[in-house]
């Protein structure tokens, strides 16, 4: 095995003191609304910490580790195209600042607000199909990681027992069953809480582990392991990569677009999306999450990196012989590809480290494992069960309904990862299996939040095509290969654009045709706007800002003196690194400039995050610490309601179009009197 007592200690301690700091939840959830979403009392950096751990699991690092050892830093150049549309998405509150004035508790619950129910079971399935086909593969590279880091045999005996135990199932069953039980425990208040913590350690860790890797591999010898890849495929100068098929400017390019269509559409952390206290603390959490953010991008390119220097130079051949020799035990060369930089880790790192990096991937698993357990889960049964059920339930029959809805995706997860073979990298694999969803969800929730005439058909008829061109990227190019004996000559990524835009083009063209002679949607009283303001609500009512700068900042009279400082910094930040972008890429078409100088400028990039990290790491912990605080002391009081459990009542009612004056039917949800027209 490859760790030592010392680092075994680490890892039991680690897991120990989560689990009992789990059972202090349990107490908390009190209803289906704190299953659901915490009952909507997360602060802002309870949200972010927990959000992002959430949402970047193992099988993101081992992604992002197959991207940078096989395309070096050129992909981490062009990511710099989407500082305008994050900065953008964050200041606005694009999309999810809307969608959290909804008081929706997930996506599909909108849905029928907006546009129908039987729509809503429609998306519910759609999105929960491509959902847990896309969670499948989670569980299998979280084991394999672990699996091969810390040289695990393939079975194990334990003493009575006549046969022996494979070590790769039972890593699942451990990772799974850990897991479930946060989420079955206390829902999403446990979930979020759990995630936090973990956050909290794993971002000490990210910069532990990072700096070891600049002291054990310097910049020098990583420099000389870039400068090995052929002249047009280089791993250092962007502007040389034009023999790179996969991770080029425009993987990157469609990418920037999808982030602004597809914000919010993927719901592997939709627990997250209606958390928030209020919608400017979901706003804010999302400002500051670019801090917290730079600790774990950091670490994701380092390992990489060093893992290069390791297996391409004669120093470390020792080092590089024994991953060498562990990977032709692994017989599926995508899987290969996958565990290289882990056992390349193994090598290099010193007593101690070893462990605090072990520790940090089983959090890094069971952070993004119980988000994605609840979140699928949860939408099994909102968003196609309860709707198509005629009986209300109990709270408590809810409750157990999305806990049985929790396990039984455990269990697909389980089984799918124990049959699926590894053909494809994983970037690639979750960008063809999220394009059954994501092709045509884009087109529907921003048509939904911000356009009066979206109709019923042309959302149905805009998910359809992306669902049938994700099942094409799905089967189409196992029948090219058989046939042609050739890769399939448009990836995934490229797929994802053309269902993208054709979504957005059926939805428009069917909507108008459509909703033809109908009155508009009512947007105010689904958004809880104006006269349909609930009581209770701190939003305060203002006018749209008149100076450009506070335009241009997104700042408006919500954000307090800090809140300000903030989001400055943000656009300071961000738009300093956007023009050197611009700057510099002008002038490398202009005048190539040498690979010397990109590598100066590139080691001055890493011990910049570097040093903004260690700051970032205080300022989170105590706003985390000071946030979960805060969560149990107003769950402890709240007084529960137990219509608030995520659907959409049916009665009647009739109130005025805000813009048109006129009296339309609408449907009103129990709990939240939200309203939408009969438009289906």
């Amino acid at each position: 095995m490859n760790l030592s007592l010392l680092d075994w200690g680490i890892v039991i301690l680690a897991i120990v003191a989560l689990r009992v700091f789990s059972l202090s939840t349990k107490r908390y959830m009190q209803g289906v609304a704190d299953f659901l979403s915490a009952n909507r009392s997360a602060g802002r950096y309870l949200l972010t910490i927990a959000t992002q751990m959430g949402g970047v699991g193992v099988v993101t690092f081992v992604g992002a580790f197959e991207m940078i050892y096989s395309a070096g830093l050129p992909p981490k150049w062009w990511e710099l195209m989407g500082i305008p549309s994050g900065v953008i998405i964050l200041l606005t509150g694009w999309v999810y600042y809307r969608f959290r004035e909804t008081r929706a508790m997930t996506m599909a619950q909108f849905f029928e607000m907006r546009y129908s129910r039987n729509f809503r079971v429609f998306a519910g399935i759609l999105c929960w199909i491509s959902g847990i086909l896309n969670f499948g593969i989670f569980p299998a590279v979280s084991a394999r990681f672990i699996m091969y880091f810390c040289g695990l045999p393939e079975a194990f005996s334990i003493p009575g027992l006549p046969f022996d135990i494979p070590t790769f199932p039972a890593l699942m069953l451990f990772d799974l069953g850990l897991s479930v039980s946060f989420v079955t425990m206390g829902g999403q208040v446990s979930v979020m809480v759990t995630d936090c913590v973990q956050g909290i350690f794993c971002a000490i860790a990210f910069v532990v582990v990072s700096a070891s890797l600049v002291l054990l591999v310097s910049w020098d010898q990583i420099a000389q392991a870039l400068a090995m890849a052929p002249e047009k495929a280089s791993m250092i100068h962007p502007f040389k990569t034009s023999q790179v098929e996969d991770f080029n400017f425009f993987y990157f390019a469609i990418a920037v677009f999808g982030s602004f269509y597809g914000y919010m559409s993927w719901q592997g952390s939709q627990g997250f999306f209606s958390s928030a206290k209020s919608p400017h603390e979901q706003k804010m959490g999302g400002i500051i999450g670019v801090w917290r953010w730079i600790p774990q991008a950091l670490v994701m390119l380092i390992m990489p990196l060093a893992a290069l220097a390791i297996m391409k130079l004669p120093e470390f051949a020792a080092q590089a012989e024994a991953v060498n020799q562990s990977l032709k035990t692994i017989p599926n060369e995508y899987v290969q590809g996958q565990m290289r930089v882990p056992l390349a880790m193994a090598q290099i790192l010193p007593i101690g480290i070893k462990g605090l990096l072990a520790a940090t991937m089983l959090f890094v698993s069971f952070t993004t494992h119980d988000t994605y357990l609840h979140s699928w889960g949860s939408i099994f049964i909102q968003d196609v069960v309860m709707p198509l059920r005629k009986k209300q339930l109990t709270p408590d029959q809810h409750i157990r309904l999305l806990r049985a809805s929790v396990i039984g995706v455990a269990v697909f997860a389980f089984l799918f990862s124990l049959w699926y073979p590894m053909g494809q990298k994983i970037l690639f694999f979750f960008a063809i299996t999220g394009t059954i969803w994501l092709g045509g969800s884009g087109a529907v929730i921003i048509g939904g939040l911000y356009w009066r005439r979206g109709t019923t058909a042309g959302a149905y008829c805009a998910l359809t095509v992306g669902a049938v061109l994700g099942v094409a990227g799905l089967v189409v190019p196992q029948f090219w290969q058989a046939h042609y004996g050739r890769p399939f000559p448009i990836n995934g990524q490229v797929l994802w654009f053309i269902a993208m835009l054709s979504a957005i083009a059926v939805y428009v063209g069917v909507s108008l045709v459509t909703g033809r002679g109908k009155p508009p949607f009512n947007l105010e009283k689904m958004l809880h706007r104006g006269p349909y303001r609930l009581p209770g609500d701190e939003r305060e009512v203002y006018e749209a800002p008149r100076s450009l700068w506070l335009k241009v900042t997104g700042i408006t009279p919500e954000f307090n003196r800090t809140d300000r400082i903030l989001a400055v910094a943000l656009v300071a930040y961000h738009g300093l690194y956007f023009l050197w972008f611009l700057v510099f890429s002008l002038i490398n078409i202009v005048y190539p400039v040498s690979d010397a100088v990109w590598l100066k400028y590139w080691w001055f990039d890493i011990r910049l995050k570097l040093a903004i990290s260690i700051p970032a790491i205080v300022w989170f912990t105590i706003g985390g610490v000071l946030d979960i605080r805060r969560l149990f002391q107003t769950l402890k009081t709240l007084p529960r309601d137990a219509s608030d459990d995520g659907m959409v009542r049916e009665p009647v009612v009739t109130t005025p179009e805000c813009s048109r004056g006129e009296d339309i039917p609408v449907t009103v949800t129990a709990a939240t009197e939200q309203g939408k027209p009969d438009r289906s």
